[in-house]
């Protein structure tokens, strides 16, 4: 009797790497055998090579000379912490960059732009990048950033379609002017933005902005771990960017929110105290400060509530 070769969420996820890799002259593969691509003789276990040889990645990408750039696992239900602990071992040796992608995930998106299509050009970028610097082409002190690489026909320097941070901004003022809501002729000015990381990689992102009807928030919540970066640890702000696409998704929420408060179904918004209350808690919780930020217009300090349960410290 014949089996499905992929489940629906393993569906979604090639569909999703196959639009984007042909501009990175990039090849997918699938259920790869973990042997066929790492030399099971240097590893430091006996246990190690019996498992690689038994064992398979969801996802490995490679360039076009066919050399492995970086594996993706999707932890959907069932998953072994022992064998995963086992090929995250195997990476770390192997010097392989290995992301895992928790449950559903996949389907987080932002413009169109989905997790899994933003780590696959965030690994080939920052590759590039790093490449440009021992080439000589870039200072070598120069720090990676994805949002300074602009699209096709870009119109300025400043048109990228990995710049969440600046592209949320705008959409959020024209948000709250097209609904009579801002309460500043600059109402950027007033975001203020929180993201933080718990010990198990699940990154919540917040942001805040003034409106005439007091301030309103939106969140996101995402979790994928990295746990082997190879030649990404290198580059140093891979978990930075990462954070930057929760921030991406709360702006998304804020801009739903928004338009709820503008046509009038403010109700069914959760209220800014609530939320301040579940950032207090998380920081109880043992998660960790992960980015943020705001100007001194903004109604509420996000990062003050933040520390408000670790007696004003950050870290």
């Amino acid at each position: 009797m014949l089996k499905r070769f992929r489940n629906s969420s393993e569906n979604r996820i090639q569909q999703q790497i196959r639009e984007v890799i042909d501009r990175h002259s990039a090849e997918l593969h699938e259920k790869v055998r973990v042997a066929d691509i790492v030399d099971i003789s240097k590893l430091d276990r006996r246990e190690l090579g019996t498992y690689a040889l038994q064992s398979h990645f969801d996802f490995v990408l490679t360039d076009e000379d066919q050399q492995v750039v970086f594996a993706i696992e999707f932890d959907g239900p069932g998953h072994n912490p022992v064998n995963d602990d086992r090929k995250n071992s195997i990476c770390v040796q192997a010097d392989l960059p290995l992301f895992r992608i928790y449950g559903f995930q996949e389907v987080r998106e932002i413009n169109a732009m989905t997790l899994t299509r933003y780590l696959v050009e965030l690994v080939f970028h920052a590759r590039v990048f790093q490449q440009w610097k021992e080439n000589g082409q870039m200072d070598p002190t120069e720090p990676f950033m994805l949002s300074a690489f602009i699209k096709d026909g870009a119109k300025h320097i400043f048109d990228s379609e990995f710049d969440f941070i600046a592209n949320g901004n705008g959409k959020l003022s024209r948000a709250l002017q097209k609904h009579g809501l801002a309460d500043d002729p600059l109402p950027h000015l007033s975001i203020n933005r929180l993201t933080v990381r718990s010990p198990e990689d699940e990154l919540r992102a917040y942001i805040a902005i003034n409106s005439k009807k007091g301030p309103i928030m939106g969140r996101s919540s995402v979790r994928i771990s990295m746990p082997s970066p190879g030649f990404l640890a290198d580059v140093g702000s891979i978990q930075m960017e990462l954070g930057q696409f929760a921030e991406g998704m709360a702006a998304d929420d804020l801009l739903e929110n928004i338009r709820l408060v503008g046509i009038g179904a403010g109700h069914v918004v959760t209220p800014t105290d609530e939320l301040i209350g579940e950032i207090k808690d998380l920081s109880r919780q043992g998660y960790a400060l992960a980015g943020g930020g705001g100007s001194s217009r903004a109604d509420v300090d996000l990062m003050a509530a933040f520390t408000f349960a670790r007696g004003g410290k950050l870290f």
